[in-house]
């Protein structure tokens, strides 16, 4: 007899349909109770940072830079009060669903670690709140300048706390330059003052000669600190009932070709000046014209807005708020926004009143200018440059023993250091004998901080730019 299998019984449709439910049942209880558990728990502890946006190397250059702090969740709207900046820096804040945005008023101090913190985050339901805060480190600029050698020119770059020096590069009979875009803009002039412009590519080593409208001396180099224009005057000679010199104002985007245009005045016809500059930060021109008016031009629209009548022009603030003039009543600071005059009178300086020379005027007031002491017999006089808050001056550089001059200075874009170049002892003038832009082969620059006249390095060369 064959042994009998006896399959076991397959369970019942309905059990395993039961046993299914309990388990879904279960797993959704569960999650459901976790969530409660995850949603108590940011309820209890209020809204937390989840990430942030700065551009570290801007907020050193410009003011108005700001930081984009994102919430994990939406939030209700921030005081304008609960924001604080470590170290202290004014800002001012606004939200929009999860995002806390705090704009800087100021350019902030160079590699600084500040901490900002917004207090007094909700949510729009309420709860507890909390505290975003953040940290960062802000960036260094970069420094250029020319060193004028016995048997070559050389171009470099440093850093303002490093010893560090790269030749960015070498040559003969440079006059000026300046940084635009990816390459260096490089003046020379013949004996004749007949001068070229040259674009150098750093990290190649390929230059390349730039072709003219006209021929003449090639000077007043500036660029915009971001993007790619260039601008120059081409000095020709005007001929008229009584002949001149004429300064033709040009640009030319080095990104976008080799164009080279002249500058439109009021009239439409290309604009001769006495003195111009970029608005640091933006492509806006700053111009004295030879018919003694200061203009304000936007380069992308090409619209000229008069400023006043004035004959001489000193330079644009690094803050780009003001330009510094002269007319016959003395200088002046022209706000560039609407054209508003403030006359600068210095203050005393250790309770002598001294006489006001090169200067930077910043939109709070503060002055950085090359100032002349004269002694009470009148017998002899001293160059100094100091910072002057409007009630009192003090010295931030003076050459050692009043022996040498201040020759220029120029203000970091953030008003926290001034490069001044200085000739160490006038009594031995050891001209380079260029045939422009002529500088003391001695000629130094020296790095100070404004708010303490600590003189930090020194580099041997002019003609910095700050980028």
């Amino acid at each position: 007899m064959s042994p009998i299998s006896i399959s076991p019984r397959p369970p019942e449709i309905g059990h395993t349909a039961q046993s299914f439910r309990r388990t879904f049942a279960w797993t959704v209880a569960v999650l459901l109770l976790l969530c409660g558990v995850f949603l108590a728990l940011g309820y209890l502890q209020g809204p937390k940072l989840s990430s942030a946006q700065l551009d570290t190397d801007a907020v050193v250059s410009s003011s108005d830079q700001t930081l984009r702090l994102f919430a994990n969740q939406t939030i209700a709207p921030v005081d304008s009060t609960s924001v604080t900046v470590e170290p202290a820096a004014a800002a001012t804040v606004s939200s929009d669903g999860d995002l806390v945005s705090v704009q800087f008023a100021e350019a902030l101090d160079y590699d600084t670690e500040y901490t900002v913190s917004v207090e007094g985050v909700v949510s729009p339901s309420g709860g507890p709140t909390s505290t975003l805060s953040y940290s960062f480190t802000t960036g260094q600029p970069q420094l250029y300048y020319l060193d004028r050698g016995e048997s070559a020119d050389e171009i470099v770059q440093t850093e303002i706390d490093s010893q560090e020096r790269t030749v960015l590069f070498s040559g003969e009979d440079i006059q000026e330059f300046v940084p635009v875009g990816d390459v260096l803009a490089v003046t020379t002039a013949a004996a004749d003052r007949t001068g070229t412009l040259v674009l150098v590519n750093p990290d190649t080593g390929v230059s390349e000669r730039v072709l003219l409208p006209e021929v003449g001396e090639v000077a007043a180099l500036d660029a915009t600190r971001t993007g790619s224009l260039l601008g120059f005057t081409i000095s020709s000679p005007d001929p008229g009932p009584i002949p001149t010199i004429s300064h033709t104002l040009y640009t030319m985007d080095v990104n976008r070709g080799r164009d080279v245009v002249a500058v439109a005045d009021l009239d439409g016809d290309p604009m001769r000046v006495v003195g111009w500059q970029f608005v640091p930060g933006s492509t806006t021109i700053v111009a004295l014209t030879t018919e003694s008016t200061l203009v304000r031009v936007d380069m992308t629209t090409g619209l000229v807005v008069p400023l006043g009548g004035y004959f001489e022009f000193d330079r644009v603030s690094a803050d780009g708020s003001t330009v510094v003039v002269v007319d016959p009543r003395g200088s002046a600071a022209v706000t560039l926004s609407d054209g508003d005059e403030l006359r600068l009178h210095p203050s005393e300086i250790d309770g002598e009143q001294p006489f006001l020379g090169q200067t930077d005027a910043d939109a709070a007031g503060n002055l950085v200018a090359k100032m002349v002491l004269v002694a009470e017999n009148g017998g002899s006089f001293s160059s100094v440059l100091a910072f002057d808050d409007g009630e009192l001056s003090r010295i931030l550089y003076r050459t050692v023993g009043d022996k040498g001059a201040i020759l220029d200075f120029r203000v970091s874009p953030n008003n926290q250091f001034v490069a001044v170049e200085v000739q160490p002892n006038v009594a031995n003038y050891d001209s380079d004998e260029y045939v422009m832009n002529p500088r003391p082969q001695s000629v130094t620059t020296y790095f100070v901080e404004i708010a303490t006249g600590a003189v930090t390095r020194s580099v041997e060369g002019f003609g910095l730019v700050w980028r």
